[in-house]
């Protein structure tokens, strides 16, 4: 009895010393007064924009068929950690390490395109929580809160959580690894060092490009002293991260011109296109970018370590872009979209504390209008990364349920030459059927082999000849499939018929049957 009447009268302490909030307050008053309570303040700017990005993440998860590096991803999760380590000594050693996550995952939880997905799915709703715990440290809760809520409204944070790549989880390292510096310049002890070069460690690990950030971070550590100098033990952590990830940078180097050869040289376009790509809507990049401009805070070097996170990871691909080779993907610069929901958020709720009465009418106009105004330009974007052939890459699951429904025993298949993703994404679908045509050009699988594509039998017309019906997989739009399959072109001209052809999404199908003898 005596220890209930203790914790009654401590919990009446506690009320008697958090005032009760007016009932007919501004909303913006009541917001700041709600936030300012102290388990409110901290817990909120986290934990509802993450439970928020949670839900849109797995809204519709499942919907979209794998894009073509999801279908690599989910090939991949099905090998063994012996198979995996041999592929990134040839190739994606820059995200080897999410690929043995993603092995570990779909062992427990399945295969199916939301099991394969959901990890990035919880990534990217704690990104999108951290982002707004890095909000409130730095400005305000209610700041914090309103980031958090901006960046659920981007429609490339939905797109990019239901997806069964390492950018998710990029976004969230990005921030967290701020987060532990901040911690550690707060309160330097060696255990908070050693996470926080943990954290770099695994944000290097996910993506080498996502290292531009640390210019920030270099922003953050040098602020804090006399004379402009980082701390040394920063200095060290820093170094013994760079050590730790050599062989990625190095694998990584040497995989270049494979990895990367795809992508196009960079021009003024990239630059104005960019926006709209990184965000996901060009109306809600260009807003975005508006407020951004506009953020100013009592104490200046906060915005300015928030806007270093923001424009170092581009200006550094750029810079790397125009002296090595291209290397500007829009999807890798994903972890801009944190910093740039802070510091628009920094321009909506304004410079003024939340206990002056200056602007508060003008404040929840500000709030409620630029919230609106997103939400409005983002909706269509939001839809679209949700449909059945959202992904890049052809409609994989439309062409295998297409080949499923009209085969007949003894059919083959064979794909697109040189095409990496579309026996993956053709195979991941075709297993859920019973039965389905051989593939009679594969001769080793790429598992076997080490690599993304297949080995493959050079006599591709020898290994066809004398089948009775072949189904021809290929890329794209096209009303001749065979150009996609050079070797077979001659074979399938003279001595079969087509008697059927089929455009899905991206993808082109075609189903020849042998003439008879004579």
């Amino acid at each position: 009895m005596v220890v209930v009447d203790q914790t009654e009268a401590m919990d009446e302490e506690l009320r008697s010393q958090t005032p009760p909030v007016p009932r007919f307050l501004p909303v913006r008053t009541r917001l700041a007064a709600w936030t300012r309570h102290p388990a409110r303040g901290r817990l909120a700017p986290g934990v509802v924009p993450a439970v928020l990005m949670l839900g849109l993440g797995l809204a519709g998860a499942g919907r979209p068929a794998l894009s073509w590096d999801e279908a690599s991803t989910a090939d991949i999760a099905r090998r063994t950690p012996g198979q995996i380590w041999d592929l990134v000594h040839h190739v994606d050693a820059v995200i080897g390490p999410y690929y043995f996550l993603v092995h570990a995952w779909t062992r427990l939880a399945g295969t199916s395109e939301t099991d394969l997905r959901l990890p990035s799915i919880v990534a990217m709703a704690a990104a999108v929580g951290l982002a707004g715990e890095l909000g409130r440290r730095l400005f305000t809760p209610l700041i914090g809160l309103l980031a958090g809520l901006l960046l659920c409204l981007v429609p490339n944070s939905s797109r990019y959580a239901a997806e069964a790549r390492p950018y998710a989880f990029t976004c969230l390292l990005s921030v967290l690894s701020l987060l532990l510096l901040l911690r550690a310049l707060e309160r330097p002890r060696r255990r908070r060092w050693i996470g926080y070069g943990v954290s770099v460690v695994l944000l290097g690990a996910s993506h080498l490009i996502a290292l531009a950030t640390l210019a920030a971070h270099a922003a953050v550590a040098a602020s804090g002293r006399r004379r402009g100098r980082p701390p040394r033990a920063w200095v060290v952590t820093l170094g013994a991260c760079a050590v730790a990830l050599l062989p990625v940078v190095w694998l990584g180097t040497r995989q270049r011109n494979e990895q990367l050869a795809w992508v196009d040289p960079l021009t003024p376009d990239t630059f104005l296109q960019a926006p709209g790509e990184i965000v996901g809507a060009a109306n809600t990049a260009w807003l975005l970018i508006g407020l951004a401009v506009l953020a100013r805070w009592r104490r200046a070097e906060r915005v300015r370590h928030v806007a270093v996170l923001a424009l170092a990871p581009p200006l550094a691909v750029a810079a790397v872009s125009l002296a090595w080779g291209p290397i500007w993907v829009a999807r890798y610069l994903l972890v801009v979209l944190a910093p740039l929901a802070i510091l628009a958020a920094v321009a909506v709720v304004g410079t003024a504390g939340p206990d002056r009465r200056s602007g508060r009418r003008g404040a929840v106009l500000r709030v409620v209008g630029i919230v609106a105004l997103l939400a409005v330009t983002a909706y269509p974007a939001h839809g679209r990364v949700r449909g059945t052939t959202a992904k890049k890459g052809p409609d994989y699951r439309g062409v295998a349920a297409l080949v499923a429904r009209h085969q007949s025993p003894g059919d083959v298949i064979v794909y697109e030459a040189r095409s990496r993703a579309m026996r993956a994404g053709m195979e991941y679908y075709l297993r859920r059927y019973p039965s389905r045509p051989r593939d009679v050009l594969e001769r080793r699988p790429a598992a076997e082999v080490g690599r993304l594509r297949a080995d493959e039998h050079p006599d591709a017309a020898g290994q066809v000849a004398g089948t009775g019906r072949v189904w021809l997989v290929v890329g794209g739009q096209t009303a001749d499939p065979t150009t996609g399959q050079p070797a077979l072109q001659g074979l399938l001209r003279e001595r079969y018929d087509r008697i059927g052809i089929w455009h899905r999404s991206a993808a082109t199908v075609a189903l020849y049957r042998a003439r008879p003898p004579g």
